[in-house]
């Protein structure tokens, strides 16, 4: 559960959501989009010169279908949200992080007022310095997931990380929650090294991964890859084409 006050500032009814609940039946495009393309621009959401930050979901109303020109990870707070994305339909309980894809579609439901999610906007070039933080090592594994996070991996549309049990995972998103809705000096820094500690830590919990193919095969070869290939075990003894 993330901590009680950085919950209450973020399930402060906006502006936005006030419209909706009088009356409003339609999402405000000009605050996400810059043309009649359904995509939601990163220009409209960050300023100037920053890589990353934070907005509370928009609940009461459906957000129809959409794509990002940025990373869009949408962590859930509290309550739960669902989301339709290339066809398929998600549910993000509290305490799970989904990452989308770019080229991900995603529609998303109408949320309650107690159900509270962060979307996380990630300008693709943040990554570049947090692989760096996290050594020259390019395991199968980890190859992998960035990739996909980066918009590389064109057959994974998400990633669905159920983690809410993961005490270490949980801490770290809350540090970057805290630390892009607060003044904090060095932020920068400090933030691309909590994803690079967050990165690392997801790659050590896919057992808890799902994502669009929902086929686990692949993520179960790389983690066995990833552990054994230093061994020099051969991989034709456990994995055998049906």
């Amino acid at each position: 559960m993330i901590n009680s006050k950085l919950l209450d500032k973020l399930k402060v009814i906006t502006d936005e959501e006030q419209k909706i609940l009088s009356g409003k039946i339609d999402i405000e495009r000009n605050l996400y989009m810059q043309s009649s393309l359904n995509v939601v621009s990163s220009q409209k959401l960050l300023e100037a010169g920053k890589l990353i930050t934070i907005r509370p979901h928009t609940r009461f109303i459906r957000f129809p279908e959409h794509s990002h020109d940025f990373v869009e990870m949408v962590y859930m707070c509290s309550g739960t949200t669902t989301h339709i994305v290339n066809g398929k339909k998600v549910t993000l309980e509290e305490g799970e992080l989904l990452i989308l894809c770019q080229s991900a579609v995603q529609e998303i439901m109408p949320a309650g007022e107690d159900d509270i999610a962060v979307n996380f906007i990630v300008v693709p070039s943040f990554f570049d310095d947090v692989i760096k933080i996290l050594g020259e090592e390019n395991t199968p594994l980890r190859e992998f997931l960035i990739d996909t996070i980066k918009g590389n991996n064109s057959e994974t549309a998400y990633l669905h990380f159920k983690v809410s049990e993961v005490l270490p995972i949980q801490n770290l998103i809350e540090n970057l929650i805290y630390n892009l809705l607060h003044k904090v000096a060095n932020k920068r820094n400090i933030n691309q090294k909590t994803m690079a500690l967050l990165l690392l830590q997801l790659i050590n919990h896919t057992d808890k991964l799902e994502h669009y193919e929902q086929d686990e095969t692949i993520v179960k070869v790389l983690r066995y890859i990833e552990d054994n290939y230093k061994n020099g075990i051969s991989l034709s003894l456990h994995f055998k084409r049906a």
